[in-house]
C-alpha cells in the first residue's frame, strides 16, 4: 500500500518478507497487489479482495499520522462502515509514548487520527512503534492492516496474525528440495515438471533459467510440497526430486548440487 512502492522509491520487502513467513507455515499468498494512496482505490482493492472469497486479507502501510495515510479510511468507506475514535487503540498509542519516556506528550489531531479505527475492528498491540494494527471481519473474511515499517510490521504479524492464521491452517508440514543442474535448456524440462505436476497436483516445481557459464546453460529447480504428514510430505518431494534427476541427467543434464533431498 503506497505511492511509494509504485513510483520505486521503496521496494516492497514487506511482501517478499510475508510470502516467504507464509510459505515456511505451509501455506501461500494467492495474489498481491499494490494500490495508490487513494480512498477510492483503497476501497476498490478490499472489494476486488472481498470478491474472491478471500479467508484472510493482510494489508500493509498508510496506518500513521500523516495527511497520505489513509488506509484505514479506505477500508472503512469499501466495507460501508465509518471511522471513530477508539478508546483501546488511544491507550496503546498512549503506552506507546510512556515507555519511550513522553508520556506527558501532547496528544494532537494527528497522533489521535492513529486512533481512529472502522467501526467493529479491534486494534493489535505494536511492540515497536506507535500506530496499533488493525483487525476487522467484512463479510466472512478477516482483514488485517498493519503499518508499513518493517520492523513494525513482523512483530504485529508474529503475536497477532500469525497465530490465528496457523490456527485456521491447521498443522501443516513443508518440503523442499532445491536442485542445481547444467547442460540443459528450460524448454527441454517443461515436459518432465509438467509430467510431475499431473502426478502430484498441488506440488509446488518451478524451474529458474541462471544464464549460462563458459557456453554451458545453469538451471536451478524448486520443488516443495505441503502435507498434514511430514513424512508423507519428504517423500512426495523426494520421490519427485529422484525422478526429475533421473530424467534430466537422461536429456543430456548434469546435476551439480542438491540441498533438502534425503
Amino acid at each position: 500500500m503506497g505511492k511509494e512502492l509504485l513510483i520505486g522509491k521503496t521496494l516492497n520487502t514487506n511482501a517478499h518478507w510475508i510470502g516467504r513467513r507464509l510459505a515456511l507455515m505451509g501455506t501461500m499468498i494467492k495474489q498481491m497487489a499494490t494500490v495508490d494512496d487513494d480512498l477510492v482505490e483503497i476501497s476498490r482493492a478490499l472489494a476486488s479482495a472481498l470478491s474472491r472469497n478471500t479467508d484472510f486479507l493482510v494489508v500493509m502501510g498508510g496506518l500513521g499520522p500523516t495527511p497520505d495515510d489513509m488506509t484505514l479510511e479506505g477500508i472503512a468507506k469499501g466495507a460501508g462502515r465509518r471511522l471513530a475514535p477508539c478508546a483501546e487503540a488511544l491507550s496503546l498509542i498512549k503506552e506507546h509514548y510512556a515507555r519511550r519516556g513522553m508520556a506527558g506528550i501532547e496528544l494532537t489531531p494527528a497522533r489521535t487520527k492513529m486512533a481512529m479505527l472502522p467501526k467493529g475492528s479491534t486494534p493489535l498491540p505494536n511492540n515497536v512503534g506507535t500506530a496499533p494494527g488493525v483487525r476487522m471481519e467484512v463479510g466472512g473474511a478477516v482483514v488485517f492492516c498493519l503499518p508499513g515499517v518493517p520492523l513494525e510490521m513482523r512483530s504485529i504479524f508474529r503475536r497477532s496474525v500469525e497465530p490465528e492464521l496457523m490456527k485456521n491452517v491447521g498443522k501443516l508440514n513443508r518440503a523442499a528440495v532445491t536442485l542445481w543442474f547444467e547442460g540443459v535448456y528450460e524448454s527441454a524440462i517443461a515436459p518432465m515438471i509438467q509430467r510431475e505436476l499431473r502426478r502430484n497436483p498441488g506440488t509446488y516445481i518451478k524451474s529458474h533459467p541462471r544464464g549460462l557459464r563458459e557456453g554451458v546453460s545453469r538451471i536451478e529447480l524448486d520443488i516443495v510440497t505441503v502435507r498434514r504428514s511430514k513424512t508423507d510430505a519428504e517423500r512426495v518431494t523426494g520421490g519427485i526430486a529422484r525422478e526429475m534427476i533421473d530424467a534430466i541427467t537422461k536429456a543430456g543434464g548434469v546435476m551439480k548440487s542438491a540441498e533438502g533431498l534425503k
